[in-house]
């Protein structure tokens, strides 16, 4: 074979393990994904139970075509923790009955599209949803988290799901910088250090297969609904396009083409974490090692990331 077969050979080979290692990445940030909606749920969990309380509770009903349709909310009375109910804003109207005469000569009433009119103090959520029809569900109505908390949950929240997305990608492509440094010392290889990066792009294909959807879907030419799926198709930044969008609607065209850009530097963020692990590992920089003080007796012995 000659060397310019070999050579050929040779990069056909880092291809293949291009797409391999790509694959895996790719695989890591589904992983992260998973892990970050558990942190994202729990942190919402406590901050929501800590700064926030219950002050009523909405009765919805499950309509034949799936969807839900609210029918009334209770809200707790401040001074006797009674409820009383309110008419809602979609059209469905409490229309209590008039107060009729029963056998044993007392009264009682009845109200329609809902299983309890009124309720007296002391009601719990429990003797509600007794009262309730099959097709009828509570949902707890609490006050707003204020400002600076829900600001604080979305840092601290956004904090720990980026740093366990990037750790999963870190180490991987340090690794692989690693390992290449040597081949290249020792001719086994040739010296590329834009590898981190093209594998960082190879993994990221898929978001931006779905962003640029999102883009499409800005300009109305798929449904505009799309925006609610794409937040859970990037659960790791779902306080940034919570931030980014507020309290808006979920539709692609309430977001503005500013957010769209600042959405992009999201899928940015895998490709430019997969090269910069990659010349870290590949300088043989370990930031483990910067962080967290290593006995140089052990650093000797073997290296971290």
């Amino acid at each position: 074979m000659t060397e310019g077969h070999e050579k050929k050979a040779n990069l056909k080979d880092l291809r293949k393990e291009d797409f391999k290692l790509a694959t895996s990445v790719f695989l890591s940030t589904i992983l992260a994904a998973v892990l970050n909606f558990i942190i994202y749920m729990s942190f919402t969990m406590i901050f929501v139970g800590l700064s926030t309380k219950t002050i009523g509770e909405r009765i919805y009903e499950r309509e034949k075509d799936g969807s839900t349709k609210l029918i009334t909310e209770i809200y707790y009375d401040a001074t006797t923790t009674a409820a009383r109910t309110e008419a809602t804003a979609a059209g469905t109207s409490l229309q209590t009955q008039k107060p009729t005469e029963t056998a044993a000569g007392g009264t009682e009433s009845s109200a329609t599209g809902t299983a309890a009119a009124s309720s007296t103090s002391g009601t719990s959520t429990a003797d509600t949803k007794s009262t309730l029809a099959e097709n009828q569900f509570v949902e707890s109505i609490r006050t707003e988290m204020p400002k600076t908390v829900s600001v604080a949950m979305g840092i601290l929240s956004q904090s720990f799901m980026f740093v366990l997305f990037a750790a999963l990608i870190y180490s991987k492509l340090w690794e692989r910088g690693d390992r290449d440094a040597n081949s290249v010392n020792f001719g086994r290889m040739e010296e590329d250090k834009l590898r981190g990066l093209r594998i960082g792009l190879i993994a990221a294909v898929p978001s931006i297969v779905f962003y640029l959807l999102l883009v499409v879907s800005r300009l109305g030419l798929i449904t505009e609904k799309y925006f609610f799926i794409y937040r859970f198709l990037n659960l790791t930044f779902m306080p940034v396009m919570s931030a980014l969008t507020g309290k808006v609607e979920l539709v692609s065209t309430n977001v503005s083409w500013l957010s769209m850009l600042a959405i992009l530097l999201t899928v940015a963020t895998l490709p430019l974490i997969s090269h910069a692990a990659y010349l870290l590992g590949y300088n043989h920089i370990s930031l483990s090692e910067k962080i967290i003080y290593v006995n140089p007796d052990k650093k000797r012995k073997r290296r971290r990331y």
